[in-house]
């Protein structure tokens, strides 16, 4: 199975063949976008999202390597089944994992899973086409609007955590990740810290509703949710994670600089480690483990504050997390010059590494239907 530390998920591999629409040059303007069904036009891959009920029989698709064989509804696979109302109980959440890479080789947006958790215990799992500069993303909330005395029905996509990882070789379905990660364990799992960038409504939820404010009914139309696929953040080398917590912050440089001091191996220098040697503050530690990264000598390392700023021309890190960040910027490997760690700004969460991962839970409050749209940045055009 694929490797989970960082967010502890087991996914349920399942094989399902897509037929999707191939990608080409075309696009509404977007005034033109504003003024209809709020949709680019021209070329696209389709994802639908279906609201069902508890008790529906969720089946996945079977993969069909003859075309000419094929059930038409299994060509026309590209749909997940979520229940109709869900609890927004972390312990009962249904999510949907999207996954793309550099290296990741098919032809069609592709899902392997189309049933989330609350109908075969596992996330639905989609794959779509790798695209160096992405897709622009659009979805829409479909169906009868709510009555008046029942208020809004509403879907809410919220990002959840991400996966990326390095690999060895191409994959085009998940048995090949399997069979990738058996074999190449130690190419292991890239960390980063969790930052995307902010919706239009500053919460990371995206909603929907299926009539315009204040009226009970109307046209829903399509709404861009791009920036829920766009990452801001480091991406980090397993090498740098030296307290093998999953994670690369300040306390890999703390171990970098007091493992010696790490009386339980835990991968933390606390208190109580440190007084079964004898030293009962920070201080005192500094003074007898000097660490040239404990610029003010408290004993302690300052996190990185959450403003990041390339490093150029001299100018100071902002922390000491950041100097120890520079300090090791690369690393020899068996005689490979190899990058440890780098930093993206408002980018295409799957041009970050060789697999991605992208988690997004799925709270429904009553749409019954959801179309997502992928549009190929490279070959859309907007006319005005």
């Amino acid at each position: 199975m694929k490797k989970t530390t960082l967010h502890g998920l087991c996914l349920n591999l399942v094989a399902v063949l897509v037929i999707g629409v191939s990608p080409a040059m075309a696009a509404k303007p977007i005034n033109v976008i504003q003024l209809s069904n709020g949709f680019p036009s021209g070329d696209h891959f389709n994802l639908i999202i279906h609201g069902k009920q508890l008790d529906y029989n969720c089946t996945n698709c079977e993969l069909c390597t003859d075309p000419g064989a094929c059930d038409p509804l299994v060509l026309e696979c590209n749909v997940i089944n979520v229940p109709e109302y869900t609890a927004q109980d972390p312990e009962t959440a249904n999510t949907i994992s999207y996954v793309s890479g550099k290296k990741v080789k098919i032809d069609q947006l592709t899902v392997f899973d189309s049933c989330t958790e609350s109908f075969d215990q596992s996330p639905a799992e989609v794959w779509l086409p790798y695209e160096e500069q992405g897709y622009y993303v659009f979805a829409r909330a479909l169906g009868k609007p709510a009555k008046k005395d029942e208020g809004s029905r509403r879907i809410i996509l919220e990002n959840l955590g991400l996966e990326a990882y390095s690999l060895a070789q191409d994959v085009s379905n998940p048995d090949d990740v399997t069979s990738q990660f058996e074999q190449y364990m130690a190419l292991g799992l890239i960390t980063k810290t969790e930052t995307y960038k902010m919706s239009s409504t500053g919460d990371m939820l995206i909603r929907f509703d299926p009539e315009p404010e204040g009226k009970g009914t109307g046209k829903t139309l399509g709404k861009n949710i791009t920036d829920m696929f766009l990452w801001t953040g480091f991406v980090f080398d397993p090498i740098l994670d030296l307290n093998a917590d999953g994670v690369v912050n300040e306390m890999d440089v703390e171990y970098a600089c007091w493992s010696a001091y790490d009386y339980d191996s835990d991968g933390y220098i606390t208190g109580s480690d440190l007084e079964e040697f004898g030293i009962y503050d920070r201080l005192e530690l500094a003074a007898i483990a000097p660490c040239d990264y404990d610029r003010n000598g408290n004993g302690e390392i300052d996190p990185w504050d959450g403003e990041f700023d390339p490093w150029y021309d001299g100018i100071e890190p902002d922390s000491e997390f950041e100097a120890w960040l520079y300090d090791n910027m690369t690393a020899t490997v068996d005689g490979v010059t190899i990058i440890l760690w780098e930093y993206y700004e408002e980018h295409w969460v799957f041009d970050i590494a060789d697999l991605v991962y992208q988690n997004q839970v799925v709270t429904n409050e009553g749409i019954k239907n959801l179309q997502i749209r992928f549009y190929p940045k490279a070959t859309t055009i907007f006319e005005y």
